[in-house]
């Protein structure tokens, strides 16, 4: 038997290539900033492009997103398990096509109507691209080197939200103060996206692997593959766990790429501050949020390559808890302190992120495996709909850090819950997740 491709590091899955490996990890980079951009420049085109009144801001931005989480819960599903029989690659670059679209139309909207149909178009490759990366991120590597290749992957997506926290998040600014209006600032960082997203699309179809990665497994019709998502939660305690760890974990990211823009923005103008200064420095944060997960992605998927991944995510999710509840005793976000908050969140964050699709990864069947991500990633969607809808009536009505004392909350729950299955049912030992493949 000859010996299995590597990455650096990282062993590759049978069939897999280096160049299949960079393309996967240069998505990460580029198509979940992509689609994290629409959360960041949303103050900018409600105040600026659609001139919404200020007090509906928290409730139009959680009804938007509750509209395209609808969209993604009903195609997400059915796209992992078409994924299983025609490869994923092809679907990204649809996909990453109406990301593209979306971003064109959107800022064009006249009236409330258009706002809530051109999000909608945007939502279709939502509900795509990234279920096709994350699927693709648990194709790629050997069981024993998925922990690390996902912090690699998770390295690559913090570094691109930085660039885009420090480049894109500062161009309306950059614009305005060359003359440009702040209205057609906004409408032209939206077209800059759309050129990026046709550049991304074109990368996926030149490196990423085409076809199906269980190609000598029977074809089954999406719907018997969706079916099957769903019963391995009932068969098995841990791909259970991993679904929660879905719902919490695509919450958080609600959290800080659209109700932290939103409370930065909104004390800044409480402050004096303009639109653009106040998305600066949201920019910052978020950067801030994403640059300790640079330094921390690998070791945390080494630790988790290395350990029970049940108790892995355990210890993630309490300490995601608490990082979310420190956040909220912030009182000023434009003081250091709140970036000292922020690092405590990454930290947090990134290894919520790892340890749940390293389990997720280490349990679902090959042959079945987008149905089961599908599945993961539905009941992400579903959480990002809950967030985007009770986070924007908390952030409205309480507080702009309720959503912050929220997402805390969810996360200790899903430890408890880790911690019961360590109990019950634990999985492969640590021994076992080193030598497995």
């Amino acid at each position: 038997m000859s010996e299995p491709r590597k990455f650096g590091p990282i062993v590759l899955a049978e069939g897999y290539t280096r160049l299949n490996a960079f393309g996967v990890l240069l998505g990460g980079f580029s198509i979940i900033p992509l689609l994290a951009f629409m959360g960041l420049i949303m103050p900018t085109l409600l105040k600026e492009v659609f001139e919404i009144d200020p007090a509906f801001h928290g409730r139009m931005t959680g009804n938007l997103g509750v509209l395209q989480e609808i969209i993604v819960i009903a195609l997400m599903g059915v796209v992992g398990a078409a994924s299983d029989n025609f490869g994923r690659r092809v679907l990204m670059v649809v996909g990453l096509c109406l990301v593209g679209l979306g971003l064109f139309v959107y800022p064009l909207a006249e009236n409330e109507l258009q706002i809530y149909g051109y999000r909608a178009v945007f939502a279709l490759g939502a509900a795509t691209a990234p279920l096709m990366y994350g699927t693709s991120m648990q194709d790629t590597p050997a069981n024993r080197s998925r922990g690390q290749f996902i912090g690699f992957g998770s390295i690559a997506t913090g570094g691109g939200v930085i660039v885009m926290g420090l480049t894109i998040a500062r161009l309306p600014e950059y614009l305005v103060a060359r003359g440009v209006t702040p209205e057609d600032a906004g409408i032209y960082t939206c077209w800059c996206m759309v050129a990026f997203a046709a550049i991304v699309a074109s990368m996926v179809r030149l490196t990423w692997r085409a076809g199906r990665v269980a190609a000598s497994a029977p074809r089954e019709p999406v719907r018997r593959n969706l079916a099957q998502g769903f019963s391995g939660a009932v068969r098995n305690p841990r791909i259970a766990l991993a679904y929660l760890t879905s719902f919490a974990s695509r919450g958080d990211l609600v959290v800080i790429l659209t109700f932290l823009s939103l409370w930065v923005v909104q004390d800044g103008w409480d402050a004096g501050l303009t639109t653009a200064e106040g998305t600066r420095r949201a920019g910052i944060m978020i950067a801030a949020i994403n640059g300790i997960g640079l330094l921390v992605a690998v070791f945390i998927g080494r630790f988790v390559d290395r350990m029970n991944r049940v108790l892995a995510v355990l210890i993630a999710f309490a300490v995601a808890g608490v990082a979310y509840l420190g956040m909220a005793l912030v009182a000023d976000p434009y003081l250091n302190i709140a970036l000292v908050a922020c690092v405590f969140v990454g930290i947090g964050e990134i290894s919520v992120i790892i340890t749940g699709n390293a389990l997720l990864g280490q349990e679902a069947p090959k042959a079945r495996r987008g149905a089961v991500v599908g599945v993961f990633g539905l009941i992400g969607a579903f959480s990002i709909l809950c967030t985007n809808y009770f986070g924007g009536i908390v952030f409205d009505k309480i507080s702009r850090v309720a959503p912050f004392v929220m997402m805390g909350i969810v996360n200790l729950i899903v430890a408890l819950v880790a911690l019961y299955v360590l109990i019950r049912a634990p999985g492969m030992s640590a021994k076992d997740v080193r030598t497995s493949t």
